[in-house]
């Protein structure tokens, strides 16, 4: 299981749930079963409770610790949350208006890209064909990325 990621619009695939555990008799109780995708909608002001969506719409708050126990695989991400520059991302999503598209075409950025991050000074994208695009703080929290299988 990999390391969880408690940032808004992060995505997880619900791997397995351990039926023995308190956590995991609740999910399957409302429903949530392996193979649920689940988005973090919001993350409490301490961290400590997350409010998160289920794919049957509902929304559901949940401890930290709570999902944390959960075998989840992460689906999609901001790239604002990207540890791990090593690996390879797909653009999935820009969350802004029209304005932020049409932002984010100018730079020669369109969903499908697969991309590497780098971080210098803010992030920096890097297309396989070696175009770097650096974008802000607030930029980085509306691009979706999914990681990508080398």
């Amino acid at each position: 299981m990999e390391e969880l990621i408690l940032e808004p619009n992060t995505e997880y695939i619900i791997n397995s749930l351990d039926d023995r555990s308190l956590v995991s008799q609740r999910m399957i109780q409302m429903g949530v079963l392996p193979g649920s995708n689940i988005r973090i909608l919001r993350v409490g002001p301490l961290g400590k409770t997350v409010e998160v969506l289920i794919d049957q719409g509902e929304s559901i708050a949940l401890r930290a610790n709570e999902l944390k126990a959960l075998d989840c695989k992460i689906v999609a991400l901001p790239l604002s949350a990207v540890k791990d520059i090593t690996k390879s991302y797909r653009i999935r999503n820009f969350l802004g208006g029209r304005g932020f598209w049409e932002k984010m075409k100018a730079r020669n950025l369109k969903i499908s890209d697969i991309i590497k991050v780098a971080f210098n000074d803010g992030y920096q994208l890097i297309k396989k064909d070696g175009h770097k695009v650096r974008v802000g703080r607030g930029e980085a929290e509306k691009i979706i990325l999914e990681p990508v299988e080398s």
